[in-house]
C-alpha cells in the first residue's frame, strides 16, 4: 500500500471510530458488519404497516471491474482483501467483497472482475453512501488505488425499492442434469429490458447484461450443487422497486450453445413468492423472500420497547 494512501486510510478509520465508535454511537468497531437480515420484515401481516420499514432509496451493485490505466501490471492478477458500503441504518460495512490472501481470486485481463458475494442487505442510499475499499495483490506490495489500477464499480440508484432475497434456485424435475458444463443465474428489473430489431426484421427482448445482477456463473464446469438440487449462489440479495417486476433467468451452457429460461415476480413488501420454469427437459424452482427496508436501527429498537407496553 502506497505511504500516502495508507495515512489517508487511516486517517479515515480514526475519524470514523470518533464519530460512529462504541463509545458514541454505538456502532461498534471499525471492521464490524452489519447485522440486520435483508428479510428483517418478510414475516410482518401484509397490509400491517410497521413504524421501522419503509420503501426507499437504494443502491443496486452491479459488478466493480479492476482496471489498470497505467499498463504497469502483469496479468493475471491475485486480489484479495475488502470491498464495503455504509449507510446510515447502522454504520456498520457491508460486505460486497472479502477473501484472505488464502482464498485470493485470480483475475486475468478478459476477465477483470470481482466475485462479488453481496450486499448482505439492501443498501439505503437516503444519504450519502461510503464505499471503502482495501485491495491487495498477492505477492507484492501493489494496492489498488490511483498509483496501481483503480476499482471501477457499476451502480444504478433506484427509488421507492424493496429488498427481494434469492432464497433457493433449485432443480426439482430431472430429465438429465442441465448443468453440467456450467450455468449462469442472473436477475434484474423488468424495465431494464431492450427490445432489439434482428437481421430479419423479428423484434426480440434482450437482457442488458450492464444491469443484471450475477447470482452465479460457472462456464466449463459443473455447477456447484447442494442437496435436494439447490445451486450454490454467490449472491442472494437484490432491490427492485416496487412498482416494477423482478426477472430472474436461469442458463445452461453445453459445448453446442447454451438454454435458458426465465420467471418473473411481481414485488411485494413482505412475503415470500415461489415460480417455476422450464429449462430444456428439467424444471427448476425459484424462492424469492420480500422485505421493506430498515431506515434506522434506532427506529427499530424504539418499535420493539413500543410493542413490549
Amino acid at each position: 500500500m502506497v505511504g500516502e494512501e495508507r495515512i489517508s486510510f487511516a486517517d479515515y478509520r480514526i475519524c470514523w471510530e470518533s464519530t460512529w465508535g462504541s463509545n458514541t454511537e454505538l456502532c461498534g468497531g471499525f471492521e464490524d458488519t452489519t447485522t440486520f437480515s435483508p428479510m428483517h420484515f418478510t414475516q410482518c401481516t401484509p397490509g400491517i404497516p410497521q413504524l421501522a420499514s419503509v420503501t426507499g432509496s437504494t443502491l443496486q451493485i452491479y459488478t466493480i471491474k479492476i482496471a489498470e490505466p497505467n499498463g504497469k501490471l502483469d496479468w493475471p492478477l491475485y486480489v484479495y482483501g475488502v470491498v464495503a458500503a455504509r449507510d446510515t441504518v447502522d454504520n456498520n460495512r457491508n460486505l460486497l467483497f472479502c477473501r484472505s490472501r488464502a482464498n485470493c481470486q485470480m483475475l486475468t485481463e478478459e476477465d477483470s472482475f470481482l466475485r462479488l458475494t453481496g450486499p448482505s442487505r439492501a443498501i439505503l442510499a437516503v444519504d450519502p453512501v461510503i464505499f471503502e475499499v482495501e485491495l491487495r495483490i498477492k505477492d507484492g506490495a501493489v494496492h489498488i488505488g490511483r498509483r496501481s489500477c483503480t476499482a471501477e464499480l457499476s451502480l444504478e440508484l433506484l427509488d421507492n425499492s424493496v429488498q427481494a432475497t434469492i432464497l433457493g434456485v433449485r432443480v426439482v424435475d430431472v430429465a438429465s442434469w442441465p448443468f453440467e458444463h456450467g450455468g449462469r443465474v442472473a436477475c434484474y428489473s423488468r424495465s431494464a429490458e431492450v427490445m432489439a430489431i434482428d437481421s430479419q426484421g423479428i423484434a426480440k427482448v434482450t437482457d442488458p447484461r450492464s444491469r443484471q445482477v450475477i447470482l452465479l456463473d460457472y462456464k466449463g464446469k459443473e455447477i456447484p450443487v447442494g442437496s435436494n438440487g439447490y445451486l450454490h449462489l454467490s449472491r442472494h440479495v437484490v432491490s427492485v422497486n416496487i412498482l416494477d417486476t423482478l426477472k430472474v433467468t436461469v442458463q445452461a451452457y453445453s459445448p453446442s450453445g447454451c438454454i435458458a429460461a426465465h420467471v418473473y415476480f411481481t414485488p411485494k413488501r413482505c412475503n415470500i413468492s415461489q415460480d417455476l420454469c422450464v429449462l430444456g427437459d428439467s424444471k427448476v424452482e425459484v424462492t424469492v423472500a420480500w422485505s421493506r427496508l430498515v431506515q434506522n436501527k434506532m427506529d427499530v429498537s424504539t418499535e420493539a420497547i413500543i410493542a413490549q407496553t
